[in-house]
């Protein structure tokens, strides 16, 4: 009973986590991939394309306290980093002391990864917040 107790549990902080991502999710033996994508306009000196990219979200190593490693690689346009950033680190709940960040850049697009030992609705909770303080960057393009 202990086994399907763990599996309904990771299963409702799946679908938690679908929400607060307005993404969808496939769930693994231990944990879950978070489908979402995300439009990017990029602009190149007088080049101008649109891309549909999927993020790439997931959590795994699901345990009975709730807690997960959290993963995320987002891709940014590079005047997006600086909102991006400010609303992951000062979002209402603070990041766990094992936080891990590293980021990848080109002129173009910024690769953000982002790791974290946490419950997975507070990951979700604070990326959902970073993607949203991005959306009035959005209606500027």
């Amino acid at each position: 009973m202990k086994g399907a107790d763990h599996m309904t549990q990771l299963e409702e902080t799946a679908n938690e986590v679908a929400s607060l991502l307005d993404a969808e999710i496939e769930l693994t033996e231990n944990g879950c991939l978070v489908k979402k994508k995300r439009r990017l306009d990029i602009h190149t000196e007088q080049k101008y394309f649109s891309c549909i990219l999927e993020l790439d979200i997931s959590f795994k190593n699901f345990k009975k306290n709730g807690l997960a490693m959290n993963k995320a690689e987002i891709l940014l346009l590079p005047e997006e980093l600086p909102a991006f950033t400010a609303a992951w680190s000062n979002f209402d709940i603070p990041l766990p002391v094992n936080f891990k960040q590293r980021c990848e850049t080109n002129p173009n697009i910024v690769c953000l990864h982002l790791e974290t030992t946490e419950c997975p609705k507070d990951f979700a909770a604070r990326l959902s917040a970073s993607l949203h303080a991005l959306e009035p960057l959005e209606s500027i393009s």
